[in-house]
């Protein structure tokens, strides 16, 4: 019966500490602490994507590789789980350059078809500006018979708020002010 009781033990040991090696964060209370306790590189800490109010955590997932994981704190997105791992960040030979690559689907559950973009880090204004792929077809057919296709005129529009940068705002720790304050 001792033997029994010892073998639970380790085995419930081994279980406690693997989870806590592989600890998910799920919330902001959790997130705070982790930044807290852990030293954190320039892009590592609590950011939020503004348009879609959606709260993520980014830490290190490979120190020697320079590789991040964008984990999901909050968002009032149904299909976004807290602790939900939704992207990565890689570095670049430019060290305020990363490859940003969201996950733009679930398929049986799985977050899947990740897409990648360009993630440019704002130390100063504490942002990380987002470019994505941006795709374009062009087709000349007033070339031929220019008075026949006059006729099929498209309309497009643009708002110049498609201009405004896409990103992420950090939100912890906070970015150094602008302008310092001198005692």
């Amino acid at each position: 019966m001792r033997t029994l009781f010892n073998l639970l033990t380790i085995i419930f040991l081994m279980i406690s500490s693997s989870a806590a090696k592989g600890e998910t964060i799920r919330d902001l209370a959790a997130a705070r602490e982790f930044c807290d306790r852990n030293p954190l590189d320039r892009v590592e800490g609590i950011w939020e994507f503004p348009e879609d109010n959606t709260v993520v955590l980014i830490s290190c997932a490979n120190e020697k590789r320079r590789e991040y994981t964008l984990t999901v704190i909050s968002s009032p997105d149904c299909r976004l789980h807290p602790g939900e791992k939704i992207g990565s960040l890689s570095s670049s030979v430019d060290s305020d350059k990363f490859r940003l690559s969201l996950f733009t689907s679930r398929h049986n559950g799985i977050l899947s078809d990740p897409s990648d973009c360009l993630a440019t880090l704002t130390d100063r204004d504490g942002t990380i500006r987002i470019e994505k792929r941006k795709f374009r077809i062009s087709t000349r057919i007033n070339r031929f018979l220019p008075k026949f296709w006059q006729l099929l005129t498209l309309f497009s529009s643009s708002s110049p708020l498609d201009k405004l940068p896409k990103g992420l705002i950090r939100i912890y720790p906070s970015p150094a002010p602008r302008n310092p304050i001198y005692i």
